[in-house]
């Protein structure tokens, strides 16, 4: 019996799975056990014509394939190449020394090609921590595969090329990961282009520094998605086990390109129907939802107000925990969901309510309505909220405002405090304090708690709203390079915080 090492991807990880291959007297025939899925079960007749089509033989007994661990199920056809590694190696046709701590990820045509399959990179990552030494995956998934360290990884066209090198005729090209860089934010996207909106990107920076979430509020044609779709230019690069992390979750979901790298935070933008399968993640096992595909960057939700209530109101317990927690079929799922929450909204649902340009034709009641449908606990979880107003012609025409550039450094100069403060810490951002530690993180001068004490009383806030306010103030600080937070900090923290409360 001969045992092939290759992995199963179990939610957006994965586990090291062994192929058990053994060949007994009996009518021909093949049995795959082992909990797989019907992908895994119709291996059976791909595998049979691969190993015909590259000229092998296939044995005319009665073969079976355990996939082990047995509990676990197995889905998807990458699972072939591993199989027929093991019917080749059971039945004589491959030295079985140079199986020894190599794994097989791949799916087979009918012609004995290697199709690429979803997922590598977590399949490679979690051999790799299994304690293996090489890789051989389909050349589609090369460049994924390579991003792995501690593990070889071998890229092969078709199965032809894995016997051939497992038997020692020729050697397969090693995967080659492709040349790391810190890319500039895209040219075409820079704040400067937007004027007559300071304030507003005063409140981007404040957002962006501290991992604040943030509610822009205006008339149609305020710049609110121009605004919001320029924050990743400010923001700091990936670090390299950020790139890992996103693309694992990008290759898993499907959504990696041939030779792609996520090497800049994702900026999520879903439509008016999204769901809340979309925004959390459905399927079994659950496929990522926008919440996870946001992960280390930006969701942003266009019209706010014009979503379901029930897909808005799911958005509270990944804005608290940073996670998304599924139940599918008695199996618990926690996807990673720490990303920056950007949303937009019109002050009405003719979007003109305040405008001093235009008339509103809503009623007090529509507009109570339409307010009504961002539910109070989501909105108080919003640390930020900012209306914007059209901006005067002379704006327009006036000098430059603030650039991308100039508010990229504000941003990193804060962060870089922050990591410093924070660096015995599981919290790396302001936005991100425990409540537990705001007091010790948070501290105010004397004035300033007083204001404090006194906004508490007057604006008839709650205590959610207090621990964000303190947070907030930290950030502002922070920007200003401030130790303490004084009265300023915490009177433009207010001033943001509760602007859009109404």
């Amino acid at each position: 019996m001969n045992r092939i090492m290759t992995a199963a991807v179990d939610g957006i990880e994965a586990l090291p799975v062994s192929v058990e291959a053994e060949i007994t007297r009996g009518l021909p025939r093949i049995d795959i056990v082992g909990l797989g899925d019907t992908a895994v079960k119709e291996a059976a007749l791909r595998v049979r014509a691969a190993i015909l089509a590259v000229g092998q033989d296939y044995p005319d007994r009665r073969i079976t394939l355990n996939l082990s661990p047995a509990w676990l199920r197995k889905r998807g056809s990458h699972f072939d190449l591993a199989m027929a590694v093991g019917i080749l190696a059971a039945s004589g046709q491959v030295w079985e020394d140079a199986l020894l701590r190599t794994a097989f990820i791949g799916e087979l045509s009918l012609d004995g090609r290697l199709n690429g399959t979803t997922g590598v990179l977590a399949m490679v990552s979690a051999l790799r921590d299994a304690g293996l030494k090489a890789v051989i995956v389909p050349a589609e998934n090369a460049t994924e595969a390579a991003l792995v360290d501690g593990i070889e990884a071998f890229e092969a066209e078709d199965l032809d090329d894995v016997i051939a090198a497992l038997n020692g005729r020729r050697s397969l090209k090693r995967a080659m990961r492709k040349p790391e860089s810190r890319e500039a934010p895209e040219e075409n996207l820079d704040y400067r282009d937007i004027k007559g909106q300071e304030q507003a990107k005063r409140a981007i920076v404040i957002a962006a520094a501290g991992g604040h979430g943030l509610l822009l509020q205006g008339s149609p044609g305020t710049g609110k998605t121009m605004l919001a779709e320029r924050i990743t230019t400010i923001l700091p690069p990936l670090t390299p086990e950020e790139v890992l992390e996103i693309t694992s979750i990008y290759s898993i979901a499907g959504l990696l390109g041939k030779d792609e790298v996520i090497t800049r935070r994702p900026f999520r933008r879903p439509g008016s129907r999204l769901t809340q399968a979309g925004l959390l993640g459905s399927g079994y096992p659950p496929r990522p939802g926008e919440v996870t595909l946001a992960h280390r960057g930006i969701l942003y939700l266009d019209e706010l107000p014009e979503l379901d209530r029930s897909v808005t109101d799911a958005l509270r317990l990944p804005l608290d925990e940073r996670v998304v927690r599924l139940n599918r079929h008695g199996v618990s799922y926690v996807y990673p969901a720490d990303f920056l929450f950007m949303a937009a909204a019109n002050p009405c649902k003719c979007g003109f309510y305040g405008d001093p340009k235009h008339e509103c034709t809503c009623t007090a009641a529509d507009i109570e309505r339409y307010r009504k449908r961002i539910s109070g606990p989501l909105k108080d979880r919003i640390d930020l909220r900012v209306d914007l107003v059209s901006p005067e012609y002379e704006d327009l025409i006036g000098a430059e405002g603030l650039s991308s550039a100039t508010m990229r450094e504000a941003v990193a100069r804060a962060r870089e405090i922050q990591t410093e403060r924070y660096r015995t810490e599981p919290f790396c951002l302001n936005g991100r304090i425990t409540d537990r530690r705001i007091a010790v993180y948070g501290r105010m001068t004397p004035a300033a708690e007083e204001m404090l004490a006194e906004a508490y009383r007057r604006l008839v806030l709650n205590p959610r709203s207090v621990v964000k306010i303190r947070k907030l103030a930290r950030t502002i600080a922070d920007l200003e390079e401030s130790l303490p937070v004084t009265e300023e900090h915490l009177a433009e923290a207010l001033q943001f915080r509760e602007r859009g409360a109404r």
